[in-house]
């Protein structure tokens, strides 16, 4: 599949993201109108910064195409962490919204209204989400988008909810205890939290060019089975991710016969081959040295 392919399916999946988010987000104000349930006011409340956090995700998979600029020169893909930390923080404020009314709910006492048709409405979003979930989910991890991945795990944060609703609401149906709503939210607000803070964890690690043990150990075997082909070495190994693009650079130690042409055309072989390995965007460079003087680092 090719790159264009790649983005054409990340933006369907993001714009059908938008789209069923709006529809949930107006049927999920209808059931909190008709029931006043905290529970079902925690789904819609979560719905709305997942409006704000989808357009922003939208809008960040449009700039992550972009090729380096003059202003940019290693392109735009570190907006993929970014998106990634204003979900997670957007997560979290809905989360806390939610904890705050629901101990309101409690202080000031429980009315509940409709409740099986609240609970019918939030049962239908949350099923709806699920599936939306899972594609999103998918469709990042198969295109390595931290962007829709991230927007995915925003999407079954909000299944879930949706499901705490529905048993708070049976609850509170079955046993007459209608502070078992609230209650519930409050459980959930704190699941959210939970998520949103990962996130927000993701988009860090990602800012501070965090190196992913699992391409470093990959990297790393690629070039010692070339270098032991070659009959050359290397060290001060480096990498980093922008977005979903590796960044590799090493120190390629070459004998100090080899001819200078011989020695860059090795350098060229190496990259293609690590290149293959990883994607033909991802980005690398190799500094030669002798292998009696090396530059000193390690």
């Amino acid at each position: 599949m090719t790159e264009r392919e790649q983005q054409r399916l990340l933006s369907v999946a993001m714009n059908l993201s938008l789209g069923v988010g709006v529809a949930m987000l107006i049927s999920k104000w209808i059931a909190y109108l008709l029931t006043h349930s905290s529970v079902i006011f925690s789904d819609a409340a979560e719905s709305v910064v997942h409006i704000v956090a989808v357009w922003f995700a939208w809008y960040a998979l449009r700039i992550t195409r972009k090729p380096p600029d003059a202003e940019h020169h290693y392109g735009h893909e570190k907006i993929d962490f970014v998106s990634a930390g204003v979900e997670g923080g957007l997560i979290c404020i809905a989360a806390i919204v939610i904890i705050v009314t629901a101990v309101t709910k409690i202080i000031n006492g429980v009315e509940l209204e409709r409740l099986d048709v609240g609970m019918w409405i939030t049962a239908a979003c949350g099923a709806t989400n699920g599936v939306l979930g899972w594609y999103l989910i998918r469709s990042g991890k198969k295109h390595s988008s931290l962007i829709v991945r991230a927007n995915g795990e925003h999407v079954m944060t909000d299944v879930w909810t949706s499901l705490g609703a529905v048993a708070g609401l049976l609850l509170a149906m079955w046993t007459g205890y209608l502070i078992i709503d609230p209650l519930m939210a409050i459980l959930f607000g704190a699941n959210i939290i939970r998520s949103g803070a990962g996130l927000m964890m993701i988009s860090v690690n990602g800012l501070m060019d965090r190196a992913d043990p699992v391409i470093e150990a990959r990297a790393r075997d690629v070039i010692t089975q070339f270098c032991s082909e070659r009959g050359c070495s290397f060290h001060r190994l480096r990498l980093r991710l922008a977005g979903h693009v590796p960044h590799i650079d090493l120190h390629l130690q070459v004998d100090d016969a080899m001819p200078m042409q011989e020695a860059h055309s090795l350098a060229t072989e190496l990259e293609d081959r690590i290149r293959d390995a990883f994607g033909a965007r991802t980005e690398v460079f190799t500094h030669l040295e002798s292998m009696t003087q090396p530059d000193g680092h390690v």
